[in-house]
């Protein structure tokens, strides 16, 4: 029987194991969270630890990638500890509505995203208790949906659906303590997030959403308990999630014409004109929440966040103004946009020499460029699909709402400097943070909004960019890194 010595901060753990298992496997098997977003490719560097002793292949420089070493005898590995979550947008007040509210007293939404949990706490009148976030203990066993729902189709579904029920149960006590009640208080709950995620949480099979044509057989919109609704869903990749930022921004009770982009692994973006809903989910990869990328990293402490022309030179900040340890999304645009501005970078995305360091910790790579391209064509040709869909230009845009922590942190003019948005919405632009979260917390305050979001659900027209011709032509033209 072998040892594997697990570090992590103060704590020390001992796990004995027989074989050559991999490490990320055994690590997860006893509970450690180990992040690949690129599905276990080995390319993306996010699950890099620190280890010694008997690993094939055999360290780096002190350093394994976890998702491809087998433990081959007695080892050590240090890992860091879990990431914070003090730069998730949560928020601390909710818009001016009219009250009709199902609530008394407290009430909590909870939005359950791919990657992080976020609940609020609030009352009849309206007034935020208290928000907090987590991560969804579900990326254990896989970061990426595909993956959960594989490992749901072979019999991890009650894994799936305990361990984030658990982790709902955990935000709850924390936002109860916070705001001084007991969590008995709480009357009703909604809970939001894509399509997915409400599959795991209900433990439905989600064999429908897994092939071809990708159809949801279960669109939610139901009280699940006397005291838990889970709102509407439009589709298998259009979630409750989008729905809720959708009412949130109020976008539909207006005339004008208004686009609304929620930026993330799954880009979801919607188009009010003239009465039609159209709204359609780009597969941007994971780029803007960190993935695939060299040395990226979600909204954390060390990340950089912005970049910025100094002369003739960078100039970053970090989250929490730690030392720089990695870059996430936000950071990720910038450093395009700077690029661009100081000639290292054409608007093919060649970089001008072989990397580009940030700081002396932090270098991008050529590749790291590629799939930044790559995301950023895709929700860039996916917005110009929704508009050639409704036969309007961006001009006609009046409003562009940012809704999710990346749209919350974004620089709107870098990002059209790049070419992800149009260059007209810059200016336009909205940011409403968490709209999922703000969304079903509203629910919460008026009883009528209920049937306004089945509404919002029957009216949505979901349009597929699957062998969408306009979406391969724009796709294409959006690879380019200039403005349009």
């Amino acid at each position: 029987m072998n040892r594997l010595i697990v570090h992590l901060g103060d704590a020390r753990r001992v796990i004995s194991f027989e074989g050559t298992p991999l490490l990320a496997a055994i690590l997860r098997e006893y509970g450690f969270t180990v992040s690949t977003p690129c599905g276990s490719a080995g390319i993306c560097g996010r699950c890099g630890v620190t280890a010694d002793g008997d690993l094939q292949p055999p360290p780096r420089s002190g350093r394994v990638l976890a998702c491809s070493t087998r433990l081959t005898g007695n080892a050590e590995v240090w890992l860091q500890a879990p990431d914070d979550f003090q730069n998730i947008a949560l928020a601390n007040q909710l818009p001016v509505m009219d009250l009709k509210p199902f609530i008394q007293g407290p009430g909590l939404a909870v939005d359950i995203g791919t990657t992080t949990l976020a609940a609020m706490l609030t009352d009849h009148t309206g007034q935020v208790l208290a928000a907090a976030a987590a991560s969804n203990p579900q990326a254990s066993l896989s970061d990426n949906v595909i993956g959960r729902i594989s490992f749901a189709l072979h019999g991890q579904g009650d894994a799936l659906s305990r361990s984030v029920i658990s982790a709902i149960d955990a935000l709850r006590t924390q936002v109860c303590r916070t705001a001084g009640i007991h969590p008995a208080a709480i009357e009703h709950t909604v809970i939001t997030g894509n399509t997915a995620m409400l599959y795991f949480y209900s433990n439905y099979n989600p064999r429908t959403l897994s092939a071809a044509p990708f159809q949801a057989d279960h669109l939610f919109g139901e009280w699940v308990s006397s005291s838990t609704y889970l709102p509407h869903c439009i589709g298998a990749f259009l979630g409750a999630d989008l729905l809720m930022a959708i009412l949130a921004s109020g976008m539909c009770e207006r005339e004008e014409t208004a686009l609304l982009a929620d930026i993330g692994t799954n880009g979801e973006i919607a188009l009010w004109h003239q009465g039609r809903l159209l709204c359609t989910a780009a597969a941007a990869g994971p780029a803007f929440e960190g993935g695939g990328i060299s040395q990226g990293m979600g909204s954390v402490s060390g990340a950089i966040d912005t970049v910025r022309v100094h002369g003739e030179d960078l100039a970053v900040t970090t989250i929490a103004g730690a030392p720089a340890r990695g870059i996430c999304g936000s950071g990720l645009i910038d450093a395009a946009a700077a690029l661009l501005k100081l000639g290292r970078m054409e608007v093919t995305g060649r970089l001008t020499r072989t990397g580009e360091p940030l700081t002396k910790e932090v270098h991008l790579s050529q590749k790291d460029i590629r799939q930044l391209q790559l995301a950023k064509g895709a929700v860039a040709a996916a917005m110009g699909t929704l508009c050639h869909g409704a036969g309007i230009s961006s001009q006609e845009i009046r409003r562009f709402y940012l809704a999710g922590g990346f749209g919350t942190h974004m620089n709107e003019h870098n990002a059209a400097d790049i070419g992800l948005i149009p260059k007209v919405l810059a200016d336009r632009t909205i940011s409403l943070g968490n709209a999922a979260l703000t969304g079903a917390a509203m629910l919460l305050l008026n009883r009528d909004l209920l049937d306004r979001s089945r509404q919002l659900a029957q009216l949505a027209e979901a349009v597929s960019l699957n062998s969408n011709a306009t979406f391969s032509e724009l796709f294409t033209e959006r690879m380019l890194f200039e403005p349009f």
